[in-house]
């Protein structure tokens, strides 16, 4: 409903019914006949559709929700794309409300009814940081905003924060990616296709847009990647950019936050899952902010969950048990309720995370979690580590003897994604952790077991591995994956990655491989979390594609996000002494964390 006036509607509502209700202050009507009741007892003041001038002029528009007594208070402010006002509004708003809090969503720049043009992320640090202006500059501000949000709005909140407003005093970020070029758009480079181009084909235009009815496995197989739109009948010059920005220049910079924290600082409270595409990006946020002012300001919670978090318990094969579910509301508000409205301190963890296969919540004081033993496991094998029925092992040490594993990778027979990071399965993928062994059955792909474990052994926190490898073509990529292989052999999915080879000595340039020369590639993963039991052991794939998860490098050396032609990529992976293969864990010793309650 849309009920407005050149400058906005400004009602006292209990309920808003319709636009003659909305002009006057409703008069409540008994509680049996009132959807929602609970209104009637904490009525408060709604401004619909208020613009507001940005410093170039174009005009966002803002809904108000604030408590009717007179007096003035703190805001909760999101910043979104998806509708400021939608269905869930409202409710959300009282929930802020009711505890004393103004509640203001605003759409962001080219979007429902802002004006101006939509460019995802780019306008929104100086626009968020224009409207906390304007909140605090109202009669009924105390002069203090907290930004609120997720995905979208998570990330923003952080891009808003890089203009230092002495009005921003906190960031309840939600699944909020760090860094365009690394975690967003791409990771580290590569095009994360399945979750980027599925979302921005559903953004055209000022309105969401529906994405059902389309083949998203066919479409991501189009080439050149930059022409996708078009591919699903979108005209999309965002989607362009980001494709011909294939390497991290300064165009990326309003989009992404690098090392800008110490340039602020508000409190965070960051939540995420263990299998959210953004996980990277939130975790970091964290690490990074507790750098500056008090470590004691911010809260990291990471569980058992999609992007959608906190509302699976079962979430591919496996069952986290009735815990995984959690009073995540009532976290947030104690933590804020804290720091805005000076109710008792909560006493909160800094680093509150579940630990699958365990299914519990554990409590820590930093992250990567202080007393982490980052432990390396070593690629080793007899030559023939290809398939699940090959010979790679995983090793405590390098193998002492030169070795090498030999595969062939086609861009057009990609290695196909089994479990997809994507908000909604968009592309039609599992989602969690799921068996592995039917990619393991392929050429291209090399399986390295390690030893039945004799005890439970607990990794949390980042991943990473570095891969000595050699190829005779001028450019392919490296793919990563760690999995929890069961007593009855299956094998489960747990954290994965990729490297781009031409980018191994910085994202701001393609560097070219000499054919049959020997790199060593660091490949960053998904940080990730899981209890191996006694009777299971740890298992590493090394390929070139996990598609449509990760754009395919079309190995020739060109840019593979402008171009078509493909070749064949004929690689090696290396393990000795001199070339030590291996995956790095994050094993956590029993003490070093604390059951939570």
């Amino acid at each position: 409903m849309r009920c407005s006036t050149p400058f906005g509607h400004t009602v006292t509502a209990f309920l808003l019914l319709n636009c003659a209700a909305a002009l006057r202050t409703v008069t409540p009507t008994p509680a049996s006949a009132q959807a929602t009741p609970h209104l009637i007892d904490y009525p408060m003041v709604v401004e619909y559709d208020v613009h507001i001038a940005m410093r170039d002029g174009v005009s966002l528009s803002v809904d108000v929700y604030r408590p009717a007594e007179a007096g003035e208070r703190p805001a909760v402010f999101t910043l979104t794309p998806y509708n400021n006002n939608s269905d869930g509004t409202l409710d959300e708003a009282w929930g802020f409300v009711e505890r004393g809090y103004a509640y203001v969503t605003a759409d962001v720049r080219g979007r429902y009814d802002s004006e101006g043009a939509f460019n995802a992320w780019y306008d929104d640090s100086e626009d968020g940081s224009d409207i906390i202006d304007w909140i605090a500059s109202q009669a009924w501000s105390d002069g203090r905003v907290a930004t609120s949000g997720g995905s979208y709005s998570g990330m923003n909140q952080w891009l808003i924060a890089k203009q230092n407003n002495p009005h921003h005093v906190a960031i309840l970020g939600y699944v909020a990616p760090k860094d365009s070029f690394r975690d967003l758009v791409r990771w580290n480079g590569v095009p994360k296709l399945d979750l980027i181009y599925t979302w921005m084909m559903g953004m055209d235009g000022r309105v969401n847009q529906s994405r059902t009815g389309w083949n998203w496995s066919r479409a991501m197989r189009g080439l050149p990647l930059h022409t996708l739109d078009e591919v699903v009948g979108r005209d999309m010059p965002v989607w362009r950019a980001w494709m011909e920005n294939d390497t991290e220049s300064a165009w990326w910079d309003p989009i992404s936050m690098h090392e800008s924290y110490t340039d602020f600082d508000i409190p965070s409270f960051n939540v995420t899952g263990w299998f959210d595409g953004q996980v990277q990006g939130t975790s970091r946020h964290f690490a990074s902010a507790v750098k500056t002012g008090d470590p004691g300001d911010h809260m990291l919670i990471i569980g058992p969950w999609l992007h959608g978090v906190n509302r699976n318990r079962t979430i591919g094969l496996r069952d986290y048990g009735p815990d995984a579910i959690i009073d995540l509301d009532g976290l947030r508000d104690a933590w804020l309720d804290h720091r805005v409205l000076g109710a008792p301190n909560p006493a909160l963890p800094k680093v509150l995370y579940f630990l699958p296969v365990a299914n519990e919540w554990r409590e820590a004081d930093g992250w990567p979690i202080p007393e982490t033993r980052f432990t390396e496991f070593y690629l080793a094998s007899g030559g023939n580590a290809n398939t699940l029925f090959g010979d790679g092992e995983l090793a405590s040490a390098a193998p002492s003897a030169a070795g090498s594993d030999a595969f062939t990778y086609d861009p057009a027979n990609p290695v196909p994604t089994v479990s997809s990071r994507t908000s909604g399965a968009r592309g039609g993928i599992a989602q969690g952790s799921v068996d592995n062994r039917a990619v393991e059955t392929r050429d291209d792909v090399l399986v390295y077991t390690g030893p039945v474990l004799d005890e439970p052994l607990e990794i949390t926190g980042p991943i990473r591995a570095t891969i000595h490898m050699s190829t005779d073509a001028p450019d392919t990529d490296i793919t990563v994956k760690l999995l929890d292989v069961y007593p009855d052999g299956r094998a489960l999915n747990l954290s994965h990655g990729i490297a781009r080879a031409s980018f191994r000595d910085g994202y701001d340039r393609r560097a070219a491989l000499d054919p049959g020369a020997v790199y060593a590639i660091d490949v960053e993963m998904f940080p990730g979390a899981n209890l191996f039991e006694a009777g299971h052991r740890i298992r590493v794939e090394v390929s070139s594609s996990n598609f449509p998860n990760f754009a395919r490098n079309l190995n020739t050396g060109k840019s593979s996000d402008t171009t078509a032609e493909t070749r064949v990529a004929n690689t090696r992976v290396h393990h000795s002494d001199e070339h030590p293969s291996h995956i790095v864990l994050p094993v956590i010793p029993a003490d070093a964390t604390r059951p939570w309650r």
